[in-house]
């Protein structure tokens, strides 16, 4: 097919109805590139010769070598669908073909855009996925037929159900089951079923949790309206769930939304294909009659060949023996012929047998194609002219996947007002206003009244400035391909004039711009003024004609001396283009869902966090100038003046507007900033980057800057000792980053560190090891020699350094009690561990915690909260992702706790949550049920860290009465009651030198001073100070100051000292006593937060501390002969099995194991230099474990010393792991230097 021109592709962007934005999505190698080769072979773009073997759309030069995608591309495509007049689906841009050949039938054509865009099938590109399911609005889900059903499978199907996209299934590799296994046609078949029930099982499982969870959103408000009518005590009558038809969201070739092929050899069908090419032949009156029969338990009738039985008939007739052994119909009609196609080409090859075939086929076969060597190019010259792969998925793309104007109104609802949506929901929505009624409709508007501007950025992309066609010195390929010889004449015309003035210029010394314009211009052979330009040839446009009289006018003003030049100048570089002196230029890849974009106009740039009712969020807002405009085509960018709604385009002009992604409105206060992708990974390895040559430090911060908008999983922190830190998802993704680092956005030599791993702390009910309480280890340490200094001060120990046991007359194991510097303040605190079903439960549930501290908190609350979290530390980026990888579905709660309903509505959480922490309390060791009923109701003050950890601030009650909420619990009031303003009235240094009062009545500080002199102070002036201090604690423990998990930290007394105030020294004559007393109070809340910091870790060292691993979960499909190789592997990298089990009808074995993240780099390459490639391991975060292992442990009983020797040589696997993070960050490590101090020796010259 000849090359589309792009003119032809930017006019049919203007018919939405015969728009289809899709995307390819599946596992890593299951054929997604090769499939997009196919298709971009029907444009000409490429031959169909190269198809699957050039990979066009795979762009970077990594991709090509490692043979897998790791960027989505989008390309648009043309395509022309022909259909029976009879037909009713006759569009605006549809026209009246020729006859048909046979039938003699007016054919209607109608031309199709396909907006396509490959997406990645690696895990570590899993943000990509998100990026291209966000545009699209149909997707093609591919599965390889022997594989089966993958863990990326199941991801891009989660991919696709979040985001509304409707799914056609591929089962790919056909050709597999036939030449590598030698299924038979009926085995094949079985096999297939089995897969597609996989598949649908898969969408069953999002249903259902989708189902709940509308359920008991419908339940609560039925509930809340029966209150209102009939009392709040009275007894709500029988509700009966509405049913709903699941059928449409399922895969079956009968509802032709399957199609079977192989990408590789180019083929592909659908059963309604082969059901219009039998339907006449077995007397049935029309194809659709038939496409229900060709899937499942139908039979010919073998004595009239022109009927169909269903099996139960099959039975009746011929008996249970031949209905049992009898070949369905798409077996026989579908399966069979292309079995036989290969059988005589591939399997066993017999040339008269391929004649027969290719005669009866109707297929024209080159001669030089019939005499080939290369069987594989026979075959597939005889399936594509057979089964095109390109016609039957674009066939099943323009007649499966909905227009822009028919997807909008299911996909956008959830967007725009956040709510969670998806396919198991298929009722429209109404628009409230204009706008919305713009996007569902997928309006362009008119000139006189356009419609209002929402486009979506799904990602930042950075691509070299001479590939963009406003910076190019010549014309694309593409461009060239669509040039007549007219213009490719007057061209060169323009080229030879400019080589003469460019000669003139060198005999006679005079700058082209210095030249008049009679002299500096000539006229091209369309007869237009075309400037000269310097060194290169370049092609003639209006723009730089404009530019260049521009240029020219300022020279002429400046050379004159008027004031005048001077403003000119100024406008110039105001509207000078930012990115003509950037090597990279950043380029949006975005869709438009309403109005229209044009080059040149103003809009608004939202970030995710903007809201139009935060005035806090001001920030996140810009506004920007379309710089140019693209239609994408793969590698190449096609520059267009506007774009309609309904097609995904490029836009340049968003540099330092949108950070990753975002949304671009005409109106930042009545157009919404629709909602932020859901992805399914997050970044988790994470290195410390410095560049070889110290000057180069400005082009890594550059680069790194870069990098960070190009990536849409790349996360880059600056840390507080000045080390630039890269966060990626996975080692993949490492090394793709830093190659671009290296050789485009930095261009420099980076020197990486070793991948740092994120560790947590917990601490379990047995002994600490002798010395370790009391800080010996650490004695000459930065972190623990002050906690071993203060609990030698202030709490008695026994002669042997034991740490405290529960005795009658002594302190329980972990309280500890310190005073403030100027012992004003002594508190004790006491850390225990908490059961691990709490623990779990936490970790599960970090954002509905979230959410309930949201809806609590007031704006002045929250103001203060965003001081206390700027305060906290610079790791925010590690811990969001931890958060976000740690919350699991309730369905895969492992503690066995009573599944409940979990409201849907933030102010139902709080009491749902305390009676599920009550529950994970049950039966737990130290914690008796009358101290839990306390602890879940008025105890719990706040969780840690960042305020939503697994970590609990418990209030004694003695503590508790003397609090400001003393009768609030805080799983009621936060959801219930408004904070009050007294409890704000805390910790002087965290309001930002605000007065606490926002109503205007606060008392001066002077009365503060008194009425504090008079009654003392207690911990309700102090809270704030309290939970910083817990916040602190938790958020680097005393191991390797990595973040706490599954402590409890109760505030036993908070006891003030009233003859320490009063024994302080005056401030002097230079201040007033009241101004003494508030910089007191500021100075003491200070001395509060890290007293109560140090205890916690102080009492966290009395119990036997644990690390807590960041662990992968590897999926590997091996055969049997290597599976003994991969499992060596594992074991050598510390991992476990976790299942493992065989692929029915296949020679597979499917192993899941759990391996630790920090161990796990080489993984991949080792497992398959061992395997010979036989095994590719897929790693998926799946949270954090803990290492049962004390890392203070040492061998001192005697079986231990006579196993293991005072050495203990064997290695003490969380001490390795400690000391390291302890090294790398610069604290003290206990190590031997000399172990024979007698062996020494002089060293001579």
């Amino acid at each position: 097919m000849p090359v589309v021109p792009p003119t032809k592709l930017a006019q049919l962007q203007k018919n939405v109805q015969n728009i289809r934005n899709v995307c390819v999505l599946a596992h890593v190698d299951h054929g997604k590139t090769t499939l997009s080769d196919a298709l971009l072979a029907t444009n000409g773009i490429i031959s169909n010769k190269l198809a699957g073997k050039i990979r066009y759309l795979d762009s970077r030069e990594d991709e090509q070598e490692r043979g897998i995608t790791m960027e989505s591309s989008g390309i648009s495509l043309y395509y022309k669908l022909l259909r029976k007049a009879s037909d009713d689906t006759t569009t605006a841009n549809s026209h009246v073909a020729e006859d048909g050949a046979d039938s003699g039938e007016m054919l209607v054509a109608s031309e199709y855009l396909v907006n396509l865009i490959d997406s990645p099938g690696h895990v570590d590109f899993a943000s990509e996925v998100a990026s291209a399911a966000r545009l699209s609005d149909g997707a093609l889900v591919l599965v390889d037929v022997v594989e089966g059903v993958c863990t990326q499978t199941v991801s891009v199907l989660r991919q696709a159900w979040v985001e509304n996209v409707q799914p056609i299934l591929f089962l790919n590799k056909i050709d597999r089951l036939i030449v590598e296994w030698q299924m038979t046609p009926s085995e094949a078949y079985v096999h297939m079923q089995q897969l597609i029930e996989q598949v649908n099982a898969v969408l069953a499982g999002f249903w259902e949790g989708d189902r709940l969870a509308e359920d008991s959103r419908k339940l609560e408000e039925a509930k809340e309206k029966w209150r209102e009518a009939h009392g709040e005590d009275a007894p709500m009558s029988e509700w009966y769930l509405e049913e709903k038809d699941d059928s449409q969201i399922y895969f079956s070739p009968e509802q032709s939304n399957v199609l079977f092929g192989s990408a590789i050899d180019g083929w592909a069908f659908r059963v309604n294909h082969f059901a219009q090419i039998f339907a006449e032949k077995l007397g049935i009156p029309s194809p659709s009659k038939l496409q229900p029969l060709m899937w499942g338990d139908y039979f010919i009738d073998p004595k009239n060949r022109r009927r169909v039985l269903t099996r139960k008939q099959f039975s009746k007739l011929y008996g249970p023996g031949k209905a049992a052994a009898a070949t369905p119909l798409f077996v026989q009609l579908c399966l069979s012929p292309i079995w036989q196609v290969y059988d005589s080409v591939v399997v066993e090859p017999n040339q008269e047998k391929v004649d027969k075939v290719i005669a009866a086929l109707e297929v024209k076969v080159l001669p030089r194609d019939r005499r080939s060597k290369d069987r594989r190019i026979l075959l597939t010259a005889i399936m594509q002219g057979w089964l095109p792969l390109a016609q039957a998925c674009m066939v099943a793309i323009v007649e499966q996947l909905p227009s822009p104007a028919a997807a909008q109104v299911l996909r956008l609802p959830p967007l725009v007002h956040g709510e969670a949506r998806s396919l198991a929901d298929r009722s429209a929505t109404e628009p409230k206003n204009n706008v919305e009624r713009a996007l569902y409709g997928c309006e362009t508007g008119s000139d006189a009244e356009p419609a209002p501007l929402v486009a979506y950025i799904g990602k930042i992309i950075s691509v070299p400035r001479g590939s963009l066609p406003e910076f190019t010195t010549g014309k694309s390929q593409r461009d060239r391909m669509a040039m007549s010889a007219d213009e490719m004449r007057a061209r060169g015309r323009d080229a030879v004039r400019r080589e003469l003035a460019l000669s003139r210029e060198s005999a006679t010394g005079t700058p082209l711009s210095m030249l008049s314009p009679s002299e500096g211009a000539s006229l091209s052979g369309s007869g237009v003024a075309t400037p000269l330009q310097e060194a290169t040839s370049q092609p003639v446009s209006i723009d730089s004609l404009a530019d260049a009289m521009k240029e020219k006018l300022s020279i002429g003003a400046n050379s004159g001396g008027s004031g005048d030049g001077a403003t000119e100048t100024s406008v110039a570089d105001e509207n000078a283009d930012p990115d003509a002196s950037e090597d990279e230029v950043l380029v949006g890849f975005g869709r438009i869902y309403s109005g229209v974009i044009r080059v040149g106009d103003t809009v608004w740039a939202m970030q995710p966090k903007y809201s139009a009712k935060k005035a806090n969020s001001q920030s996140y807002l810009k506004k920007v100038t379309v710089r140019a405009l693209y239609m994408m085509m793969g590698r190449e960018f096609v520059s267009l003046q506007q774009v309609p709604a309904g097609n995904v385009f490029g836009i340049r002009g968003l540099g330092g507007a949108i950070l990753k992604s975002g949304t671009l409105a005409s109106d930042s206060q009545t157009c919404p900033n629709l909602a932020a992708m859901h992805t399914e990974t997050h970044p988790i390895v994470r290195v410390a980057l410095e560049p070889v040559n110290p000057q180069d430090m400005a082009r890594l911060a550059r680069g790194l800057e870069l990098l960070n908008q190009a990536d849409p999983c790349v996360q880059v922190a600056l840390q507080a000792t000045g080390e630039r830190v890269l966060v990626t998802a996975g080692e993949l993704h490492l090394e793709r980053c830093l190659k671009d680092l290296r050789e485009r956005f930095a261009q420099c030599e980076i020197h990486v560190s070793e991948p740092i791993v994120p560790f947590r702390e917990g601490i379990v009910r047995q002994h600490a090891q002798p010395g370790v309480a009391l800080g010996e280890v650490g004695s000459s340490g930065q972190s623990l020699a002050i906690i071993s200094n203060t609990t030698q001060r202030t709490s008695d120990t026994t002669e042997s350094g034991e740490p405290h046991t529960k005795t009658a007359d002594g302190p329980p194991r972990g309280e500890v009690t310190l005073t403030t510097a100027n012992g004003q303040v002594t508190i004790t605190v006491q850390v225990e561990p908490l059961p691990q079903k709490v623990t779990k439960f936490l970790l599960r549930h970090e954002g509905d915690i979230q959410r309930v501290v949201n809806l609590a908190s007031s704006s002045q609350r929250r103001r203060r909260l965003a001081g206390v979290s700027e305060a906290l530390g610079n790791d925010e980026a590690e811990d969001d992702a931890v958060v976000a990888a740690n919350e699991e579905s309730d369905s895969e709660n492992e503690s066995g706790e009573a599944k409940a309903v979990k409201p849907s509505s933030a102010a139902d959480l709080g009491p749902w949550l305390q009676t599920r922490l009550r529950s994970g309390f049950r039966k737990a060791k130290g914690w008796e049920p009358q101290r839990v009923e306390y602890a879940t109701d008025a105890g719990v003050r706040s969780f840690g860290p960042s305020m939503t950890g697994p970590n609990m601030l418990i209030y004694s009650r003695s503590v508790l009465e003397q609090s400001s909420k003393p009768n609030d619990s805080w799983f009621k009031q936060l959801s219930n009651k408004p904070i009050p303003e007294s409890s704000s009235a805390a910790t002087p240094m965290l309001s930002d030198g605000e007065d606490s009062n926002i109503d205007g009545d606060a008392p001066e500080a002077g009365q503060l001073a008194d009425s504090a002199a008079q009654a003392g102070y207690t911990i309700r002036d102090f809270e704030e100070s309290v939970n910083t201090g817990f916040q602190l604690a938790t958020r680097s423990g005393p191991v390797c100051f990595e973040p706490l998990v599954g402590t409890a930290v109760t505030i036993k007394s908070f006891v003030f000292s009233s003859s320490s105030r009063d024994a302080e020294p005056d401030n002097g004559a230079g201040g007033s006593s009241s101004g003494a007393n508030v910089a007191s109070t500021s100075v003491l809340s200070g001395q509060i937060i890290s007293t109560v910091r140090d205890a916690i870790k102080a009492g966290f060292l009395h119990w036997s501390p644990r690390l807590y691993l960041a662990m992968y979960t590897c999926d590997i499909q091996a055969t049997s002969e290597v599976l003994g190789k991969v499992y060596g592997v594992i074991a050598r990298r510390r991992g476990r099995i976790l299942s493992e089990e065989m692929r029915e009808g296949t020679p597979y074995f499917t192993i899941r194991a759990a391996i630790p993240i920090v161990e796990s780099f080489g993984f991949a390459d080792e497992i398959r230099k061992r395997t010979s490639g036989a095994a590719i391991p897929l790693l998926i975060f799946r949270g954090f474990e803990p290492l049962d292992t004390d890392p203070f442990w040492v061998p001192t009983t005697e079986e231990e010393l006579e196993d293991l020797g005072e050495k203990a040589d064997r290695d003490n696997v969380a001490k390795k792991y400690m000391d390291k993070v302890r090294k790398r960050k610069g604290l003290f490590v206990e190590r031997k230097i000399i172990e024979h101090a007698e062996k020494q020796r002089t060293l001579k010259k």
